[in-house]
């Protein structure tokens, strides 16, 4: 087996990916509306960030098994491919996952890369949320606040 062998995803699992993806993208398009009242919208876009961590990791998973079908996991043809092109892919892949939805998922993925429990990979390509995560503007941070509180938090 060549290390360029390109691997076909089953037919069935491509189509549950195009799903997630299709249903992602039209409710993130729908999101954009100017007709759409405040609560649907953080509605929809709650649902656009679950469908795409939903499909980030549906295909994680898919890359891991079909990446490594056929190799014994003894070779070492294995744990090369396995370190070198499966899990360093996945990585970047949550990485683009929580730089995309931020918030959240951007704390998570501060706490896998603080895990030395985790492939290298994943520790070493999720650090960069540590220190080079994209700050959020206190403007932001203010309305969040309010609209759970109720009121300014400087009146309380």
């Amino acid at each position: 087996m060549t290390a360029k062998k390109i691997f076909k995803f089953p037919a069935k699992l491509k189509k549950t990916i195009y799903l997630l993806a299709a249903t992602g993208l039209t409710i993130h398009a729908s999101n954009r509306s100017d007709f759409v009242s405040e609560k649907i919208t953080a509605g929809v876009d709650g649902v656009v960030r679950s469908s795409r961590a939903i499909s980030t990791f549906a295909l994680t998973v898919a890359d891991y098994k079909y990446s490594l079908h056929g190799l014994s996991t003894a070779s070492g043809d294995y744990r090369r491919k396995l370190s070198e092109v499966v899990h360093l892919r996945s990585a970047k892949r949550i990485l683009q996952l929580c730089e995309t939805n931020r918030g959240f998922y951007v704390k998570a993925g501060q706490f896998v890369a603080a895990m030395r429990q985790v492939p290298k990979e994943y520790f070493s390509t999720l650090s960069s949320l540590q220190d080079q995560a994209v700050p959020c503007h206190f403007k932001a941070i203010k309305e969040v606040l309010i609209s759970n509180l109720g009121q300014d938090f400087s009146e309380m």
